[in-house]
């Protein structure tokens, strides 16, 4: 199978897993029993956790929770009304990585997390038409970062989507803010995939490591945070959402 075919497979396998997943997510339940749903999941259709090929990272997904930006790792807490999670889960399948993740509530949330919550999914959804062949990748930081800020809200400067296919993390990055001008920024390139993120807080641009695991990254000042990402191919004549 040919990468273009094999990571189309992945990503209707991988939309397959998060939705058997996502309904096991809420008050209660502990995150390191989610991770092993979701390794369970993504073995059952015929794939392989992504994230456990990234060295020193041993679980299949990353669950960060309120002021937890990015990159949790799966623990004993258990989700509580009011939460925010970041699920964020990857795929192997026929030597291909497909990324993926969602912000997602537990129980009942206030509306003003509510609206910050749309801003992002909405942001995103728009943010990945942009992708083309031959497009600059600073058309698609700018319109996240001028709609993220016009709402109010902190995009994460060190956190960045990516391009994504035989490795989980690879060049060119895309950043969530322009750096320089969008004509000196490289161009999506047909025949590759793209890890589109947006990734921003209600106060904060920047993280620091969160605790001790040496991997979980928080907001500075402990602000709520989101992260809506998904993974598109990108055609000569067309782009193709894999997830």
């Amino acid at each position: 199978m040919d990468k273009k075919n094999a990571m189309i497979v992945g990503g209707k396998k991988l939309r397959k897993v998060v939705q058997e997943l996502t309904p096991y997510i809420k008050v209660g339940t502990k995150l390191t029993d989610i991770d092993s749903k979701a390794t369970r999941l993504i073995r059952e259709n015929g794939g392989s956790p992504s994230f456990s090929t990234v060295p020193g990272y041993s679980w299949s997904t990353c669950l960060s929770v309120n002021e937890v930006v990015v990159h949790g790792v799966p623990s004993n807490y258990l989700l509580k009304e009011g939460d925010v999670l970041k699920l964020d889960i990857g795929i192997v399948y026929g030597g291909f990585h497909v990324d993926y993740s969602d912000t997602l509530t537990i129980g009942r949330i206030d509306n003003r997390v509510e609206r910050f919550l749309k801003v992002g999914n909405s942001t995103l959804r728009h943010a990945l038409t942009l992708v083309k062949d031959k497009v600059r990748i600073g058309i698609v930081s700018a319109y996240i970062q001028e709609n993220i800020e016009s709402a109010g809200y902190k995009v994460i400067h060190e956190l960045t989507g990516h391009a994504v296919g035989e490795e989980l993390h690879m060049e060119p990055y895309i950043p969530g803010v322009l750096v320089g001008s969008i004509d000196r920024t490289p161009c999506f390139r047909s025949g590759y995939a793209y890890a589109i993120e947006v990734i921003y807080s209600f106060h904060d641009n920047h993280v620091v490591l969160a605790n001790k695991d040496g991997w979980s990254l928080r907001t500075k000042s402990f602000s709520q945070s989101a992260c809506f990402e998904n993974t598109v191919y990108v055609d000569e004549e067309k782009s193709i959402l894999l997830v």
